[in-house]
């Protein structure tokens, strides 16, 4: 089982490795563990590191190469002699744990790797949080395939992403609920035709006022069978079968339509759209968004386009040029689930963006952890040195609210407020809200109202 011993700080090139294998003498050693074994258990954890996707540091840049000599210093200081691991990528490393007298051993040894890479460590002078989760499968419950195995973990890992424990163990039932998707890239193209999808509104809230300025425009869709799918294996769907400019621009045109309905009932707020990367390759993008506000007769000002910027980075010179573009149109642009990328003062000096948008892994975890709290205030901090709005997500209680208020946050959204409306219910919302602000001093108000 996982040890606690404490890191080593000194120790020999040869005893640091003593427990990392290649990925093919990782899968020979875990069908080796499975066809000896008859009794004890084997666990196989599949540990995601999301460095790549995570804020390795707000003032500088952290090479994968030092990331991963701490992971496997810490690795090598934690398990035991009979275990081993082996990195399947830069930010992705498979563990064998054998013999272990019961399933849940393998839960434990989940948590303390997850409590010890929580801890934030200097790499190359530079501050470093990683945001690990770790996927499960055990044997012999799941079979003696060792490929089924690394499957299972894997398919548990991406499951872990969002679960607030960051781990997860996999389940038969898990494999059916994938498959039952099968299928659904053929109904969402006739879907978005047939113009049968749905978006929902999610407010945003001044943190002085409590007024509602803006919404965020999040895509919703009940299947054929009356299948509601979730938001993000719908976009996951889009991307994977080209779908996906299509959606957003889909999005977009919903979105605009219905804002200009709101400003013809009173109701003036801005709108924010989720922009995926691969939309930005297409040089038509500014004719196409100036069109679908003329169309709708919506300012340019209300418009916002959310980007996330682990994934601009990739191609930063193009995209930063189509995102200039884009801003002569007047209209804003904003870095969503800020912390989540290669987020450094060179590549945000250049960003012609002017809202900086909070990770919700951030916000959840601000009152549990000083790290986070830290982090949050360090980003605030930097927004206004930059002269950008900064708006938290999955704001869900007032302890958290009041926390952000007093950290400099400009906007909040969140279920403390509203969960994603239709368009009519978000009137409806609307008003209610403006409503309980107008309340007297002493009269009761209801933020969820």
């Amino acid at each position: 089982m996982i040890g606690s011993l404490p890191l080593p700080t000194h120790q020999s090139k040869t005893t640091m490795m003593r427990h990392q294998l290649t990925h093919n003498q990782l899968v020979n050693f875990l069908r080796f563990e499975i066809d000896k074994t008859e009794t004890s258990a084997t666990a196989v954890l599949i540990m995601k590191l999301r460095r790549a996707k995570r804020l390795d540091a707000i003032m500088g840049d952290t090479s994968t190469q030092s990331i991963n000599h701490y992971t496997d210093q810490l690795l090598d200081g934690l398990l035991r002699d009979s275990d081993r691991y082996a990195h399947f990528s830069d930010d992705q490393i498979c563990l064998v744990l054998p013999n272990l007298s019961n399933n849940a051993q393998s839960i434990l040894a989940a948590i303390k790797i997850l409590s010890e890479l929580h801890k934030p460590f200097i790499a190359d002078n530079c501050p470093v949080m990683l945001r690990p989760h770790i996927g499960i499968a055990n044997f012999p419950e799941l079979g003696r395939d060792a490929g089924q195995l690394l499957m299972y973990a894997d398919i548990a890992s991406d499951i872990a992403a969002t679960d607030e424990q960051q781990y997860h163990v996999y389940k038969p039932e898990n494999y059916i609920k994938i498959e039952s998707y099968s299928g659904l890239d053929i109904e969402l193209g006739k879907a978005i035709k047939a113009n049968e999808l749905n978006v929902h509104y999610q407010p945003q809230i001044n943190i002085q006022t409590g007024r509602c300025v803006s919404m965020e425009a999040l895509i919703r869709w009940t299947a054929p069978g009356q299948r509601v799918i979730n938001p993000a294996t719908l976009i996951d769907i889009a991307e994977k079968t080209g779908l996906i400019n299509t959606l957003t621009l889909w999005i977009l045109n919903t979105a605009l339509r219905h804002t200009a309905d709101f400003m013809k009932v009173g109701i003036d707020v801005g709108i924010s759209v989720n922009l995926p990367p691969k939309l930005l390759e297409d040089k038509e993008l500014p004719q196409i968004v100036q069109q679908a506000l003329d169309i709708w007769g919506v300012p340019a000002s209300h418009l916002t386009l959310e980007i996330t910027e682990s994934l601009v980075i990739d191609n930063y010179e193009s995209s930063l040029a189509m995102l200039s573009r884009l801003r002569e149109l007047g209209i804003r642009l904003s870095l969503d689930d800020f912390g989540t990328g290669y987020s450094s003062l060179a590549y945000l000096k250049r960003f012609p963006v002017q809202e900086l948008k909070i990770d919700i892994l951030f916000v959840r975890n601000i009152h549990n952890s000083h790290e986070d709290t830290n982090l949050v205030r360090t980003i605030i901090d930097l927004a206004k040195n930059f002269n950008l709005t900064t708006i938290a997500e999955g704001v869900e209680d007032q302890a958290t609210f009041d926390l952000l208020r007093d950290l400099g946050c400009d906007l909040v959204q969140g279920f403390l407020y509203s969960r994603a409306l239709p368009d009519t219910d978000f009137i409806k919302w609307y008003r209610q809200h403006t409503l309980a602000l107008q309340t007297p001093v002493g009269a009761s108000a209801n933020p969820q109202s």
